[in-house]
């Protein structure tokens, strides 16, 4: 090969690899965590219900969803899944104003967050599932236990 073919070579993989990174999601790039965790769900689900966050995942622990555990202790569904929406949106605000994702980022995880609010408030750890980040496709946070989302939480 000449210096010149190399050269090109060289040059078409660096610009394939850079246009690779561009089109993964921003939770994947990095390391980056999801904007909507399943830690922050937890704690604004605990929040609203008015029980620690362990005591929620004790709750899920034991098969009982958190709508189940909010109309328990006196709580609606309705009003869970409002602050649930409302604590994930001002999670995806917050990160669009830091420029950790972008606008079309943004609405994506936006209009991904009352199926995912409704997938995690019916869900418990005894068999059901279902607490990907918001959205499934940034793929930064598995489905499995609340537990384990907590003290992933907490690296």
């Amino acid at each position: 090969m000449t210096t010149r073919t190399v050269r090109l070579l060289v040059l078409a993989v660096a610009a394939c690899a850079t246009l690779a990174f561009a089109a993964t999601p921003a939770s994947a790039q990095a390391g980056r965590k999801a904007v909507v965790s399943k830690r922050l769900m937890i704690k604004a689900a605990a929040a609203y219900i008015g029980v620690t966050p362990a005591q929620l995942v004790a709750a899920k622990r034991a098969g009982q969803s958190p709508a189940e555990l909010a109309v328990a202790n006196g709580k609606t569904v309705g009003g869970l899944t409002d602050a649930l929406i409302a604590a994930g949106t001002a999670a995806i605000n917050k990160a669009l104003a830091a420029d950790r994702i972008t606008t079309a980022q943004a609405q994506a995880k936006l209009a991904a967050l009352p199926a995912r609010v409704e997938t995690f408030i019916n869900s418990s750890e005894s068999g059901e599932s279902g607490e990907s980040g918001c959205g499934a496709h940034e793929g930064s946070e598995s489905s499995g236990s609340s537990a384990s989302a907590v003290r992933r939480g907490r690296r």
